[in-house]
Formats: C-alpha cells, structure tokens, sequence
C-alpha cells in the first residue's frame, strides 16, 4: 500500500466581475484578489477589515448565553475572597487559558489555585476523586479551561458538596448538558453567538473582558498560542487576537516565552503562526503528554528569568523525549497499516497496542492522516486492558458524530469535528474498528478518501514577483480558514531537479517558450519538502504543472522570489 501523494486539485470558481471591481478599488494584484473572494470576502469594506483587523472588530462578551451568571458569580468570588480553582486540561489551549484566568484573579487581588489532570494516572477531564480533593481544600468556585461540556456525573458532584462551577470550553455540545452555574461554549445550539471558533483561551479573554468590563490587549500572547496550537479557525474575532498576540510573543514580554524561544534556537525574528505549531507549542504541550502540565504553566505565569530558563529547558528536553517515542510509534504503526489494513473494506484506521504511549498516540494519529488519508484511531492499552487513545480525521466526515454511533462501545468520549479523545475497554475495540469503519464508508465517497489540494488562484509567469509575495504576506496571519495562499502556474519546464537535506526536491523552472520576464533572471527556484521520491517525474524534462505557495527567500542579504511546492504533475495530466 503506498503513500497517497496524488490529489485532487480544486480550483473554486470566480466572478470575473467582482474580482475586476474589487482589484480596482483595492489596488492589488488579480491573484491576490482571488485568494480574498475563497475566504468569502466581497466588498471593499469587507476586504480592508480583513487586511487591518482591530479590536472594534470584537463582539460584545455578554452575548454569549449565560456569562452574565458567570460574570456575577467571579465578581462575587473576588469580592469575598473566596478559594477560586481553575480546573484546566493538559494541551496548549488548556494551559494558556488557564494562565490568563489565574493572572487575571492574581491581578484583582486573589491568590486562585489551578488543578490540571495527570494525563496519565487521571485522563481528561473532570473527575470525581479531584473534585472531592478540591471540595476537601475549600473550594467554592471551579472554573473549567477546555473541558466539563460532557462533565454531567463529575460537576452533579461539585454541586452536592457545595461548589458553584463555571464551564469554559468549546468541545462538541452532548445532548444532555451538565448541572453547572454558567456553561460557557461558543459551540451551543442556543450560544447566541456568531462567532463558532473561539477555543479556551479566547473565551477565556472574553470572560476576563466581561468582568472588567473593558477592553486590554494584555495576555493575547497566550490567546494566539492556544488558538493556533488548537488549529482553531484564523477568521473573524481570531484574526484580530491572533495577530496581536504574535506581535506579543514576536516582542517576548513574558520572561517564560522568552526562555522558551531562547531554548528552542528560535532567531529574533518575527512569530508567525508556523513558530508557534511548530516550535512553541510542542514544548509547551510536552509536559502535559509525558509528565504533569503544572511545569507548563509555572513557565508561562513565572517573573523569574532563571526560573524560566530551568522550566524551558526541562520542557525542551520532555520534548525531545516526545520526538523520539512518536518517532519509534509512527514506525511501528505504519508497518501494521501496510501489513493488516484493507482500504477496500477498512473505512477508518483503528490500532492499539499495550506498549504505546497514551500521550502521544494523537500525534501519530495525525501522521497517519497525513500519510494514508483515512480517519484513524490509536489506542494505548493499559495492564488493566483498558484502551484511552485519540482519533484525528478528514474532510466529510466529523468524528464526535462518528464516534456517538458507537457510544454503547465506549466509557467516554468528545472533541471536535476533526479530533476526539475516547476511552474503552480492550475486549470492545474489534467492534469499535468495524462499526466505526462502517460509519465511514457510509458517509464517504471513494473521491472523499484522496486529499483535496485547494488551489486560489491561476497566474502566469509575469505575475511572479516579490510584489505579490508582500500582498499575500498582508493577508497573514494564516492558519484554518485562512490557509496560506496556493497558486497554479502551468506548463514550465524543471532545469536540474536534485535531493537535498532531508529528502527535500529542489530544482528550478523557467518558461517553456524560453523567454522570461526581467526580474526573474530567466529562472525561478523551487523546493518541495520531503519530496525527494518524486525526482523521478522529472528526469526527462517534460513541462509541469505546479501548485505552491510563492516566499521570499533571504541569502546573504539579497532577497529572490522561491516557490514552495504543495503538488506538481505533467501538464495535461487529469
């Protein structure tokens, strides 16, 4: 079974005429236009917001259904000094909103607590023994950062013993809604607000920004990270939290993102959200996958410089440590894809195992996505044969509902459209694997199964400049729902293709005619990432279509225009 490298090339249609008028009235390039109308963009007005968001583009917090309760209710904590808990999870979004609620408390003049569970020993989520311990240290108010949506059983017990709980999350809405004082999720069929994509540390600002009752840009740097660590939708309200909060991290104001970016080699460059996903996160998220996420958080909230350098470093190392046991993992469950999966019947990838790790099996999952593009579900198996993993899935089809087909096979389950966390009992994953298979080649077609390969927009030779580089870096920052811009350029012809790095394809294209514009010396470099088994395609010169993403590419001071390859075939191939 291979790797699925070919994919469907899919170009949106576009009105000429809106396109013409909106070039006119923006004074930017066609191409750049065309990315701008596929994020559903129309109007000149609509595009400058885009291009220049800002705060006024924020929405009112007291929208969303009940954070009045939730407002009422922190005011009265502070004003009393009550024992204020925060209950977080153990990912990025997780740990960030919980460091916005404790340093907003602190700065009101109580001292709150934070409980995040051992991912390990406790799992996800709320739970009855920490509940009980928290009641036993005097807690009245438990506030949730990225779980409690599917607490019914867990907040009913808060309840009883005494404690108010106020829910922040933004996983799927069950049927059944648990007990608590305000449950704040932006997912809610009865929300009442339009904005969908907030994660935890965005709903955390906002609820900050409802107590206070004013607007301050402090801490965005945590909302970018859990909101692009999330992979949450980089549209409407995120854009503007986003991009404010890049330039904060860019500017390294907090002494533990400081010591993070200076243990993790990261230049003085700007922040992007590539730095974050990448970089940042990782080692942010390392803790909470192997250890105990409190380090993550004692780094985020520390004044003291050396107290952040030793966390950085510790997280770094955890890291590192991360990158080996996914590395052993993916080899492992590659081999088992290839050895006993039949994508002919199999829908879904389902795997488990008693000597994987239970932290790191979601990031696995991703992998295989990437590689076999197939729903899949890892599982680690503990000696009491029970099974906790994690699934990651494609376009079309949304794992929660997926995943509620088979809820009689399951202890718990939630999560999003594209990411679930579950837990079972060993003996029920065969009945796992072929009813949710079954869910799968229901809801997808064969074509569902090949990878969509978004394209923006057509340009020609003449339009390849750094000019359009700097329009389509304007629309940054980028990430869901606003992925970076991807362009087609038809049939050049590749001049001396080569591996380089880590099988990385590079090689250069000039114009099939001969002739070239000016600026680009006759040539233009292209380098495609983990690319080098498809040289091959190339060896006898035939033109090529290739989709990619044009970049400055800086070398000693001098600045060329590189093209970043996402796909290529022969011109003229369907």
């Amino acid at each position: 079974m291979a790797t699925v490298y070919s994919k469907r090339w899919v170009q949106p249609p576009c009105d000429a005429e809106t396109r013409r008028q909106l070039t006119s009235a923006l004074g930017l390039q066609a191409a750049t236009v065309s990315v701008l109308m596929n994020r559903g963009i129309r109007t000149p007005d609509a595009a400058r917001s885009f291009l220049s968001p800002s705060a006024s583009d924020l929405l009112d917090p007291l929208r969303l259904n009940e954070m009045d309760r939730a407002v009422s209710r922190i005011r009265l904590a502070i004003r009393r000094s009550e024992r204020v808990v925060i209950y977080g999870d153990y990912d990025v979004d997780g740990v960030t909103a919980t460091t916005l609620y404790l340093e907003f408390f602190k700065s009101q003049g109580l001292e709150a607590d934070f409980y995040i569970p051992h991912r390990l020993k406790e799992g996800y989520g709320l739970n009855n023994s920490a509940i009980r311990t928290l009641h036993n240290r005097g807690t009245t108010l438990l506030i949730t950062a990225d779980c409690g949506t599917t607490s019914v059983d867990e907040i009913r017990l808060a309840s009883s013993l005494g404690m108010d709980v106020i829910v922040t999350d933004h996983h799927e809405v069950p049927s059944e809604l648990p007990p608590a004082l305000a449950l704040l999720n932006p997912k809610r069929a009865d929300a009442g607000y339009p904005e969908k994509g907030l994660c935890t540390a965005g709903l955390a600002f906002k609820v900050i920004q409802a107590v206070t009752g004013n607007f301050r840009t402090d801490g965005l740097d945590l909302v970018a990270l859990g909101t692009i660590a999330d992979v949450s939708p980089l549209m409407g309200e995120n854009r503007f939290l986003v991009k404010e909060g890049l330039n904060q991290l860019t500017e390294g104001r907090r002494p533990g993102i400081r010591a993070l970016k200076e243990a993790s080699g990261l230049s003085e460059g700007p922040v992007k959200t590539g730095t974050v996903g990448f970089t940042l996160a990782p080692r942010i998220n390392a803790s909470g996958r192997l250890t105990d996420a409190g380090d993550a958080v004692r780094l985020l909230t520390t004044q003291s410089q050396d107290e952040a350098r030793r966390i950085a470093q510790s997280l770094n190392l955890q890291n590192r440590q991360r990158q080996e046991i996914e590395g052993r993992i993916v080899e492992e469950a590659c081999a088992r894809v290839e050895s006993e999966c039949d994508f002919q019947k199999d829908g879904c990838i389902v795997l488990a195992s008693r000597q994987w790790h239970v932290g790191v099996v979601g990031i696995v999952a991703a992998r295989l996505v990437e590689r076999y593009y197939r729903p899949t579900l890892l599982l680690a198996v503990d000696s009491d044969g029970l099974a906790k993993g994690s699934a990651r899935s494609i376009a079309g089809f949304h794992l929660c509902e997926g995943l509620r087909r088979c809820r009689e096979l399951l202890i718990r389950f939630g999560g999003h459209y594209y990411a679930a966390g579950l837990t079972l009992r060993e003996e029920n994953i065969p009945a796992l694997r072929e009813r949710l298979s079954a869910a799968a080649l229901e809801i997808l077609s064969p074509e569902d199964f090949k990878p969509k390969q978004m394209i923006d927009a057509t340009v020609a030779w003449e339009d390849l400049t750094l000019r359009l580089v700097s329009e389509l870096e304007s629309l940054a920052p980028f990430g869901p729902a606003n992925p970076e811009p991807t362009l087609i350029l038809r049939e050049v012809v590749p001049v001396n293709p080569r591996i380089v790095g880590n099988n990385h394809l590079k090689f250069s294209i000039k114009k099939r005619n001969g002739s070239s514009g000016a600026s680009t010396g006759g040539l233009i470099d292209v380098i495609g990432f983990r690319m080098g088994e498809r040289t091959a395609v190339l060896s006898d010169g035939a033109p090529l279509d290739l989709v990619f993403i044009p970049e400055r590419n800086s070398w000693q001071g001098r600045e060329q225009l590189q093209l970043r390859l996402k796909d290529f075939r022969r011109s003229g191939d369907a």
